[in-house]
């Protein structure tokens, strides 16, 4: 399998998918007017479908958020460029680690438990920082802050581990780290562009989503998919060297 080419299988796969949605639209309205059930659904392939899918392209694009892939993107390059990543995949994999791959983790580690023990000290009494004004958890910073606070942990333990093991020496190697897996992952971030459309043409045919996900849990699972394949690649090819 090439490897350059691997990286863009999501873009064709997502096209086709769209793809799929519209001419099924249409086979799926034919068999339900020829039937004797009730005409649920709408086909894409009409005039009506036609003007909702040009008015609603841009409002589509823009419902990606694009925030926090750009942030999920440079933690994973943090944490890549680092070396942890690394380091914990050979942990899973059981593998002897040096010493100094140790001496920098155990102090990554004690970096992460000192961070998630002032989370929880800020989100309970007597300071409550993190806590919501009202009694709902959802509402509360730390929860609809949940990536920036993820984000600042990558961050700690990423510059604690790359400047100890030595793959950092400097802010700007990790800048680079990040503008370099931000490279390798255009492919996924291409791939949004016919995954945001999906959702919203199911919702206009009028199908529900598979396996019993609400349409904000598939649209999601939709937006991660490429990006959690990109990272696997990676690893993959970062384990080989």
């Amino acid at each position: 399998m090439n490897k350059k080419r691997a990286y863009y299988y999501p873009i064709p796969l997502y096209l086709l998918l769209l793809l799929l949605v519209w001419v099924g639209s249409f086979f799926v309205d034919v068999a339900q007017m020829l039937s004797d059930n009730a005409h649920t659904s709408s086909s894409l392939i009409s005039a009506e479908g036609i003007r909702w899918a040009v008015r609603n392209a841009l409002p589509t694009i823009n419902s990606i958020p694009w925030g926090i892939v750009m942030l999920s993107v440079a933690i994973y390059g943090m944490l890549c460029g680092s070396g942890i990543t690394r380091v914990l995949c050979r942990m899973v994999r059981f593998r002897r680690l040096s010493g100094a791959e140790v001496r920098a983790f155990s102090f990554a580690f004690a970096t992460l438990v000192c961070y998630i023990i002032l989370l929880y000290m800020s989100s309970t009494s007597p300071w409550e920082l993190l806590s919501g004004v009202t009694d709902e958890p959802a509402l509360s910073p730390i929860v609809q802050g949940a990536v920036i606070l993820i984000f600042i942990g990558a961050l700690l333990i990423s510059l604690i581990y790359g400047f100890i093991y030595g793959n950092f020496r400097s802010i700007m190697d990790l800048i680079t780290s990040v503008a370099d897996s931000i490279k390798h992952f255009v492919p996924a971030l291409m791939a949004l562009i016919p995954a945001s459309g999906i959702v919203p043409c199911l919702q206009y045919v009028g199908v529900q989503p598979i396996c019993g996900m609400s349409w904000s849990v598939f649209q999601t699972v939709l937006y991660l998919l490429p990006f959690i394949y990109v990272a696997v690649l990676q690893l993959h090819d970062k384990e080989k060297h």
